[in-house]
């Protein structure tokens, strides 16, 4: 008695040390992760940084030209001891100030441009972490509902091979039972491929190659609770979508474009300060230059034809893009809609009946009252309403997630 005892408590002890050692994961998890190493994210965030620095440029003038200037050498070559005139000349190239404010605004706009793109980018990243998730969980639960079946099979096969053995079923009963317990270990086999490419997802969104290489458990997932209309969904996603605040940024960009291409009609300015050095005088002289774009004119002309296009373009880009995602987003809340729905019926109704269907032909089996067909059909059944259950929970989550991309945030 005292050696099962101390036994008992070995197993024990490695249980609670096997559970200590194994992580519990969860969407969070995985998204925390991805938005730290994901290489994709990090490359945009750069980008965006890249820029965030070139807008900065946008604000100043060129540098200016400074030299001297010697007048009156002589054949012999330059005498700095001599009395010939030095002057120093300071040069500062200054554009058309319309030309100086649509600089700005355009490197303010592809600014804006690539920080919204980050802000896509960063949210379809957690969209594809947890997407991913769900998808492991569903082929998790999958490998449950499959292993308890099995299970279930195999106490089967047991009972009625005791019976064949008693002669008190058929041979071609027991094949059956045989048969149907293979086809559901080759289930479980597809289903170990597919657990361990859904892993290999994660690693590459989490931009860890050692992620869930260890004893893991994955945290139970519950229904979020879906509380919107269409049209509150629809105005959140027209006036928060990274995507629409990324077209219109492209239509500023064109219109930059335009204008940069109209102000080549504009003149520069060149600022030149000149100061005679020796010998001594106070003398100094000023001079405005302008550019005439005499030779441009056909060139300029066809420039401003294309960027005038461009722009009608992006305005037009921008107007398809809100009919686009105002259906994706209509199309995401019907599938929310009717996965919770599908959900309280399956879960209230159809696996509560299932189950006591199985049971109660599992007994008229046992006393031999049913033919074992009509048992598999009740545990086919069952099974089928389970994963149909886990199958609608991970789409209505999956969906969730993907209008959250759509709308930035659903609050």
């Amino acid at each position: 008695m005292k050696k099962f005892f101390v036994f008992s408590l070995i197993i024990l002890f490695t249980n609670i040390c096997a559970d200590n050692n194994t992580v519990l994961i969860d969407e969070n998890l995985i998204t925390e992760k991805a938005l730290k190493n994901n290489p994709e994210l990090i490359a945009a965030e750069k980008m965006v940084k890249s820029y965030e620095a070139k807008s900065h440029k946008a604000y100043f003038l060129e540098n200016p030209m400074a030299g001297f200037e010697y007048m009156g050498i002589e054949g012999t070559g330059i005498n700095l001891n001599s009395s010939m005139e030095k002057i120093f000349i300071l040069n500062q190239k200054i554009p058309f100030p319309l030309k100086f404010i649509w600089k700005i605004g355009m490197a303010n706009a592809e600014y804006e441009f690539y920080k919204n793109l980050y802000e896509m980018k960063k949210l379809e990243i957690i969209n594809n972490s947890k997407i991913t998730f769900y998808e492991l969980y569903k082929t998790i639960k999958y490998m449950e509902l499959t292993n308890e079946i099995l299970s279930l099979l195999k106490q089967l096969s047991d009972v009625t091979f005791a019976k064949y053995n008693q002669g008190m079923v058929l041979q071609q009963v027991v094949s059956k039972i045989d048969i149907e317990k293979d086809m559901v270990e080759n289930e479980l086999i597809i289903l170990t491929r597919q657990k361990e490419v859904n892993i290999q997802k994660l690693r590459q969104i989490t931009g860890d190659n050692a992620f869930l290489s260890y004893p893991f458990n994955i945290k139970e997932i519950q229904k979020i609770t879906f509380k919107y209309t269409f049209e509150e969904v629809k105005e959140k996603v027209l006036s928060l979508s990274p995507i629409i605040k990324m077209k219109n940024q492209q239509i500023n960009i064109a219109e930059n474009m335009r204008n940069m291409a109209v102000a080549d009609y504009l003149p520069d300015f060149n600022l030149q300060y000149k100061k005679r050095i020796e010998p001594y005088s106070n003398e100094y002289s000023i001079m405005i230059e302008a550019e005439i774009p005499l030779w441009f004119l056909n060139n300029q002309q066809s420039n401003i034809s294309e960027n005038w296009e461009m722009l009608e373009a992006a305005k037009k880009e921008y107007e398809n893009e809100i009919n686009n995602i105002i259906l994706k987003a209509k199309e995401h809340f019907e599938i929310i809609k009717s996965n919770l729905a599908s959900l309280e019926l399956l879960e209230n109704r159809i696996i509560p009946r299932a189950e006591s269907v199985l049971k109660s032909t599992m007994a008229s089996y046992l006393s031999k009252k049913v033919e074992f067909m009509t048992l598999l059909d009740s545990e086919r059944m069952l099974l089928e309403a389970k994963k149909e259950y886990y199958m609608r929970l991970t789409e209505y989550l999956m969906h969730f997630s993907m209008l959250e991309e759509l709308a930035g945030k659903l609050d």
